[in-house]
């Protein structure tokens, strides 16, 4: 004998779950929460996305009809002293104006609308070379992709993913203790604990930058090495827990570093979030190495003499050639553009 099995129909639970919003968004302008349930339960399935924005359409339709009801029935008032069947009619226009009155109290598909063009889902982001994009993720969390960048957004019900394929991010997490924060980079990943902080792949060294709050960041995601306590300071060779100020360095075996950083430190390496590039008194072969993750210029230093040479200064990401002008004024240097988009750099006294 056939065994036959009855599973709970999927759509008809997601039209309740939708018709529950609805009603929700109609009571009241929902909470920051709320909102940022609502856009966590949308990315779960298209499928909810589709019946919400159905039965909005289906509620809008019959909100005109209400209106339209509203009206009719002033004139019914009038026409129930002359007739037998005013009574009824009038019950059933009342009944339509209270449907009316309990659908939509704003615009339910221009606010559906913006949530949705202003979050964004599951999926690939990414950033052409000098380009940087700022990414607002379904939680109120964001993540601001630096040049030439790219990252794999995966939110579900139990877990918050994201994947550093590769460049440079910086992360600003919305508090969810229920769901873990992730961003997996190079073999390793790092778990925010409420935070804000960044993550530089390069080749297969990860740099973890934390400006603020606190992460834990293992070298190897699948070698799991529990810690005996969560407070800040816990290492292994594989793992550790860290608060702000801190930088870390793991490849695809260990963490490689742990050091501290001052504040004017931790500053110079984010000016990038305010799209500029500061340099303190740095070799002129490192400040060239930043420059050309920026731009598609090939910039070569073409005296090996002036690789040592210490520059300072701050400049617009938008506008790196304003480098080179302060190579020449300040620096005496001879920055020479040939064709291709090539530019050298001499010392004209050597």
């Amino acid at each position: 004998m056939t065994q036959v099995v009855n599973f709970p129909n999927d759509i008809e639970k997601i039209k309740r779950e939708a018709s529950d919003w609805i009603a929700r968004i109609e009571r009241d302008e929902l909470t920051t929460a709320e909102k940022a349930e609502l856009n966590n339960w949308l990315v779960i399935s298209p499928e909810h996305e589709k019946q919400l924005i159905r039965l909005s359409q289906l509620w809008d339709t019959m909100s005109e009809i209400g209106e339209r009801s509203s009206i009719e029935e002033q004139s019914t008032r009038k026409l129930e002293k002359r007739t037998f069947f005013g009574h009824l009619f009038t019950q059933f226009t009342y009944k339509t104006a209270v449907l009316a009155s309990l659908i939509i109290a704003i615009p339910f598909l221009f606010y559906l609308q913006t949530m949705l063009e202003n979050t964004s889902k599951n999926g690939q982001y990414f950033t052409q070379i000098g380009e940087q994009k700022n990414i607002i993720l379904t939680d109120g969390s964001e993540i601001l992709l630096n040049t030439n960048s790219m990252v794999e957004v995966s939110y579900s019900r139990e877990q918050r993913n994201i994947t550093l394929l590769h460049g440079e991010a910086n992360f600003g997490v919305a508090p969810d203790k229920s769901r873990p924060f992730t961003v997996k980079a190079g073999s390793g990943d790092i778990r925010a604990l409420g935070t804000n902080f960044s993550v530089r792949l390069d080749g297969n060294l990860v740099n973890v930058l934390i400006s603020h709050g606190t992460v834990r960041v293992r070298a190897k995601e699948k070698l799991n090495e529990v810690p005996k306590t969560d407070q800040t300071g816990y290492r292994s060779r594989n793992e550790v827990i860290v608060g702000a100020g801190n930088n870390v360095v793991f490849d695809d075996y260990e963490v490689e570093s742990v050091e501290r950083e001052s504040d004017k430190s931790i500053a110079k390496k984010l000016y990038w979030r305010k799209g500029f590039l500061s340099f303190d008194d740095e070799p002129l072969s490192d400040v060239i190495a930043e420059l050309s993750r920026y731009t598609n210029l090939n910039i070569v230093i073409a005296d090996a003499s002036i690789q040592s040479m210490k520059v300072g200064g701050f400049y617009p990401i938008d506008n790196l050639e304003t480098v080179f002008t302060t190579l020449e004024l300040n620096l005496g240097l001879k920055v020479k553009k040939m064709s291709g988009g090539n530019y050298y750099i001499t010392n004209p006294n050597s």
